[in-house]
């Protein structure tokens, strides 16, 4: 019995001789890897399956944020597991990794667009604590496209949280932040082509969330105030177009807050266009007769959008 000597409560004992050894490792013939010596200057690492668990996540997170975002919720899901993967959480970023593997023509498509009408389309959704740590999940997806007005249809081609509310708020200025951001670079190449800036629509499924912004709602959250405050200010001056109560159902920004998400997000990605069910808007033709206008107070049937 010998001390080791990288742990002094370790006795290690060897009855065999190396010429022994050798000879059994070659009759064995175990799949596996190299045995590997244990030493001060040798550490050995046995925390592989985490290693190769992160690994595989970030490989997966890199090609959904190119090409394949059906698979981005459950890739964010996987980024927040930091130690120690459950085998359900392996068995769910295996499962995603195989789609992706088996779907490697997936990938974003890009169609001619009528430069003089562009509009530049924000869907926000979020989830209320639906992630392990019981912090919220919030999503947006933003498509630039032309918009087609037939009557009552369009076609369009190409902080701790308290309330349910407070999560669509933060999903809401977060994308509208992204969105200004892509449309000044956007106007800056409009101007030196001579034609119309982009336009900014932004839609969501949370009618407590647009009648907060179009009816002068209230919160009793200081700090949400703030968010509110610069939202109602960016849509007065004109820098959000329009603001847009849309049916659940045809949000593709459900694909990054939720695992069984709706088919938008596929429906967009595949044949980029898709169908919107719009139950709320605002009639702007004149800045001071604005009226609010949803389906479930004047409208018999719901408008039809096609995204």
């Amino acid at each position: 019995m010998e001390t080791s000597t990288y742990n002094l409560c370790l006795l290690i004992s060897n009855l065999s001789d190396k010429q022994f050894a050798a000879k059994e490792k070659d009759e064995l013939r175990f799949n596996a890897k190299e045995k590997e010596v244990l030493t001060k200057n040798n550490k050995i690492d046995f925390n592989g399956c985490v290693k190769s668990y992160i690994q595989q996540r970030a490989r997966g997170a890199y090609i959904a944020s190119i090409c394949q975002l059906e698979a981005s919720f459950d890739l964010a899901a996987a980024a927040q597991v930091t130690t120690n993967p459950t085998k359900e959480e392996i068995s769910r970023l295996n499962k995603r990794i195989i789609w992706q593997k088996q779907n490697v023509n997936c990938g974003l498509s890009y169609v001619q667009l009528k430069m003089t009408d562009l509009k530049l389309f924000a869907f926000v959704d979020a989830s209320f604590a639906n992630n392990k740590d019981m912090s919220s999940q919030m999503g947006y997806t933003i498509v630039l496209g032309n918009e087609i007005t037939n009557n009552t249809s369009f076609t369009i081609r190409g902080n701790i949280i308290h309330y349910v509310l407070a999560s669509k708020i933060y999903a809401m200025a977060y994308s509208v932040n992204i969105a200004i951001a892509i449309r000044s670079t956007l106007n800056v190449i409009m101007d030196r082509l001579s034609l119309p800036h982009v336009p900014i629509v932004v839609c969501t499924d949370s009618l407590s969330l647009y009648e907060c912004l179009v009816k002068l709602g209230t919160t009793k959250e200081k700090r949400l105030m703030i968010d509110i405050m610069a939202l109602r200010e960016a849509y007065e001056r004109g820098e959000l177009k329009d603001i847009r109560w849309i049916d659940g159902r045809d949000n593709p920004a459900d694909a990054m807050t939720k695992a069984n998400a709706n088919a938008s997000m596929e429906q967009l990605i595949n044949t980029n266009e898709l169908e919107l069910r719009v139950q709320g808007w605002v009639n702007r033709a004149t800045h001071r007769d604005a009226t609010v206008s949803t389906t479930r107070d004047t409208l018999g049937a719901e408008d039809i959008h096609k995204v």
